[in-house]
């Protein structure tokens, strides 16, 4: 029991970011520098990649193993939560928010077996992923869920492509894509006051396919989901780098997010402009070209009948080149 505290007591100390010499950590933690080095060795043995600089300690910034140690100094939230595994990060994120949790605060965990998209679908959301969710408390009403939706999107593709200079584009609504596959998905669920038709909070959750599974993506997944990286295991910073940019790009939209000051920054991302693409209306199948994305963020399509606005809806690709 004790070495186990040991290990985690010394975790603790070199996730902050700085080298830290052994007769530091055993005089911070009153053990012999014999102690100090066997928990180290132990530490690197459990998959943690700790380098010895000068005669001190820290941990890599290749380090693949992501723990809640790093987590804590890593990310910048209100409060962070985190997980090794989880049903759904949202689905804690509402208990949390219904419990009184402050506005951003932030579950992330390393792996879901629940997690959930758009119109109910399964999220294949195994370890490697980046999953995480926000709690808000916008004074908004209900249509606010949609602003907040595409706000997230934005600053979500501007996260990957500051992290990993991928060139990330927008899937109307929430989907984020590299190429021609999916990288990232964004649900935001809403609770609302039934007198006022407000909300009472909102839960943003994102997945971010961030190192490729191992084993790579289910059958009926390979030919439409894609990874930032082709390892399984990037470092553990990349994670922390793209939750912290999309929080800091988020932060500013959200200030304004009922006035949509990012729907300029939306369309510039838009995967669809000049795209032919099919939707489901009225029970059939309509084939028609993408000409945009309007104030209100809905997808602007041409037929032979002319132009219309598709509010919601999913939407399908049919001539990807």
């Amino acid at each position: 029991m004790r070495r186990s505290r040991t290990k985690d007591d010394i975790l603790n100390e070199i996730c902050k970011g700085e080298v830290i010499s052994g007769g530091m950590l055993a005089s911070r933690l009153g053990i012999s520098r014999t102690a100090v080095w066997k928990a180290v060795n132990a530490l690197r043995a459990q998959g943690f990649f700790i380098d010895g600089v000068g005669g001190g300690y820290m941990l890599s910034p290749y380090n693949t193993r992501l723990c809640n140690k790093q987590a804590e100094f890593a990310v910048k939230a209100e409060r962070l939560i985190f997980k090794e595994k989880t049903d759904s990060t949202n689905e804690d994120a509402k208990k949390l928010a219904e419990a009184g949790a402050e506005e951003f605060t932030v579950v992330l965990a390393k792996k879901q077996t629940g997690g959930k998209g758009r119109l109910g679908r399964s999220f294949f959301s195994p370890e490697g992923g980046l999953y995480f969710s926000v709690i808000l408390r916008p004074e908004l009403p209900a249509s606010a869920c949609l602003k907040i939706t595409t706000a997230a999107a934005v600053s979500m593709a501007k996260a990957i492509m500051r992290t990993t200079n991928c060139p990330a584009k927008i899937k109307w609504v929430n989907d984020i894509y590299i190429s021609s596959k999916k990288v990232c998905g964004i649900l935001t669920e809403g609770a609302f006051d039934a007198e006022n038709g407000r909300l009472k909070y909102a839960v943003l959750g994102i997945g971010v396919n961030v190192g490729t599974p191992k084993g790579g993506f289910p059958e009926e997944l390979e030919d439409k989901a894609g990874a930032l990286f082709d390892t399984s295991a990037p470092p553990s910073l990349v994670y922390f780098s793209l939750v912290n940019e999309f929080l800091s790009g988020f932060r500013e939209y959200y200030k304004n997010v009922d006035e949509m000051p990012h729907i300029e920054e939306y369309r510039k991302y838009s995967l669809l402009d000049g795209k032919i693409v099919s939707y489901k209306k009225d029970g059939k199948t309509h084939t028609a070209e993408v000409c945009g994305i309007g104030d209100n963020a809905e997808l602007i399509v041409k037929d032979k009948k002319g132009e219309r606005p598709l509010l919601s809806g999913e939407v399908t690709i049919t001539n990807y080149e």
